[in-house]
């Protein structure tokens, strides 16, 4: 059974990054940031085969243009610690055509990501390497039903037994508890939530296509198998590979899969053992 490759990371200032030069490499496109006063040109490369805003209703028409989106999240991010997107990058299905790809892309996107408030700005990059795969870049802000930005957190006022604030004393104020984030695209289970989600959609375009293949989100750890997950090896060790140029990522790939190949030969070993005893002792 294959594990799913799907990569979450958050875009922020705090690392020096920017949601438009995110945009702009992942549209391939030459955007122009408002927040740096720097334009960001990914136009020379070459391998886009799709690029698509997926809007939730009551997100501005305007949104569905790059740099229109992306400059309103930084405009609104006053913090220089701000979490301006969040990325998901995920490896597309050799198997299945780039027709299946959109198509697959933008059903997990609006069930995921659109439906729960996100807009979704999408790209699937293809470089005929073996290598397909898509960006998705989303909001980390709310939208409330005019279509404007909403606070990231808001206030929890302590409340007595009567329903009422608390005032402090000594400062005059109401106290406050923990403030309430306004949705729950941070916590823990979000994750998990993703991941399965994507490989149910893999797993339904495999049997529409009529592709017997099974695939899980499932670590091999979390599976219980002693084998050692493959890397990324990325377009650049690919193209190295094709010129027949060894790489040390392609080498310890191929390290990796004989250990897996050893180990799998060596269960094989031990049930033919055990099958051959079981059979010893019904036979005697």
């Amino acid at each position: 059974m294959e594990v799913i490759s799907l990569h979450i990371d958050i875009i922020s200032r705090r690392t020096g990054r920017s949601a438009i030069q995110m945009a702009a490499y992942c549209s391939r496109d030459k955007l122009y940031s408002d927040y740096t006063g720097k334009s960001y040109d990914y136009t020379d490369r070459q391998d886009l085969v799709y690029h698509e805003i997926i809007l939730p209703d009551y997100a501005p028409d305007t949104f569905r243009n790059s740099e229109v989106l992306w400059n309103s999240v930084e405009k609104i991010e006053k913090s220089k610690n701000a979490r301006l997107a969040r990325t998901v990058i995920i490896a597309l299905p050799k198997e299945l055509s780039h027709s299946s790809h959109i198509q697959m892309v933008r059903q997990y996107a609006q069930e995921f990501f659109v439906q729960q408030g996100m807009c979704a700005d999408i790209s699937i990059h293809d470089k005929g390497d073996g290598n397909p795969h898509a960006h998705i870049l989303l909001t980390t802000r709310s939208l409330d039903r005019d279509g404007k930005w909403m606070c990231k957190q808001r206030k929890n006022y302590l409340l007595d037994k009567n329903g009422n604030r608390v005032r402090d004393s000594v400062t005059r104020q109401y106290k406050l508890g923990r403030n309430i984030k306004t949705n729950d695209w941070d916590e823990p289970e979000r994750v998990e939530e993703w991941r399965k989600g994507w490989a149910r959609v893999c797993q339904s375009w495999f049997e529409r296509c009529g592709i017997s293949k099974e695939i899980t989100h499932i670590s091999y750890a979390r599976q219980g198998l002693d084998r050692e997950p493959t890397i990324h090896l990325g377009a650049r060790v690919k193209a190295l590979e094709d010129r027949g140029l060894l790489t040390d990522r392609s080498k310890k790939n191929r390290d990796i899969k004989m250990r897996n190949h050893e180990r799998d030969r060596l269960i094989f070993r031990e049930h033919m053992e055990k099958d051959r005893e079981r059979g010893w002792e019904r036979d005697r």
